[in-house]
């Protein structure tokens, strides 16, 4: 099966865009972060995909809603047509993996994934390939998270400080998926949790799809409190904002896998970082080789090149995506 990198993940031979970067006829997506949705015409994807999609302003797509595990024929007029089904991914609520069948070939494409169990999304699970197209965001071995719980106390132990002191903390996280995943994790609290109206929204929503969460309530600029008594959880982005400057003596937090970087708190311009993600840490991303049982393997995102090099000394046929397509080594190309 061929595979190559053209703004997203093609495969030709089956007539098939995975997380393509631009618009087009049909495309399938995994999940509905913005570097992985685009307007398409057509998309498949799950139910909990696709009404965050609709959400996010995608509502001129036509949905073809793919439960977990449920066989899809791209094109039953076509002999030989290339089949697929999704598998959670434990990235966000309905992320999912896409495995590909044609002509006795099965591709595994991970989108983002994670196999860390999380409180607010599917837990993982790694169907058998042939052929891996990875994530590799955090591709090096120095990226190994500590456990979320752990996370989470420091969490909220900085929360109560902050307040103690008489500061308001903001906790800045995505708002779909991070942000879900963090109001999940801050159980017994003594103060209110709040949140801007992006992470409501999207709360309200993971709640209709059967995800519990603590109490919370919505952060309504000229309403609520300036002098905060609990904690915001808004995005980053929201630093820019007049109302967020009106706000009195923030404190900060930036949560991210990059937390585990020196400076980390500087780069993101916060007080303080925690190393929280919803992405797989090194250890993750090796296992996920040997579940699949794939023995070729191509990277993309973060450290594609230095994971693909760990990759081949192992024995895998390994490279980056990038390079699908391109000569290699012998000569040959990687057409699989």
């Amino acid at each position: 099966m061929e595979v190559l990198f053209r703004h997203g993940v093609h495969l030709p031979e089956a007539n098939l865009w995975l997380d393509p970067h631009q618009a087009c006829a049909q495309a399938v997506v995994s999940h509905a972060h913005a570097d992985h949705m685009k307007h398409h015409e057509r998309v498949l994807a799950t139910p909990a995909t696709a009404a965050m999609m609709q959400l996010r302003g995608a509502t001129r797509s036509q949905f073809h809603h793919l439960n977990f595990g449920a066989t899809h024929i791209c094109d039953p007029a076509t002999d030989d047509c290339a089949q697929l089904s999704l598998w959670p991914a434990g990235h966000v609520l309905g992320s999912s993996q896409v495995l590909v069948e044609h002509k006795g070939v099965r591709l595994l494409y991970s989108g983002d994934f994670k196999l860390r169990p999380g409180l607010a999304a599917e837990e993982t699970e790694v169907p058998s390939a042939d052929i891996v197209v990875m994530e590799t965001t955090f591709g090096k071995p120095r990226y190994k998270f500590p456990e979320a719980q752990e996370v989470f106390g420091d969490i909220k132990k900085w929360c109560r400080s902050t307040l103690d002191r008489g500061s308001s903390p903001v906790l800045l996280c995505y708002s779909l998926g991070k942000g879900q995943e963090v109001l999940a994790g801050l159980t017994d609290l003594d103060f209110p949790i709040y949140l801007h109206e992006a992470h409501w929204k999207m709360a309200n929503l993971y709640r209709e799809l059967g995800v519990s969460f603590p109490e919370y309530r919505l952060y309504e600029p000229g309403i609520s409190p300036t002098q905060l008594d609990g904690v915001l959880l808004c995005a980053s982005g929201c630093r820019r904002g007049r109302w967020f400057g009106e706000l009195s003596d923030v404190k900060t937090a930036y949560l991210s896998g990059w937390a585990l970087d020196r400076g980390a708190a500087w780069r993101f311009k916060t007080d303080v970082a925690f190393p929280l993600s919803d992405h797989a840490d090194y250890d993750e991303l090796m296992a996920y080789v040997g579940l699949s049982g794939a023995q070729v393997i191509y990277t993309m995102h973060g450290f594609e090149d230095e994971f693909a090099r760990d990759l081949r000394a192992q024995g895998y046929h390994a490279l980056p995506l990038a390079q699908a397509g391109k000569k290699i080594g012998n000569g040959q190309k990687s057409l699989f």
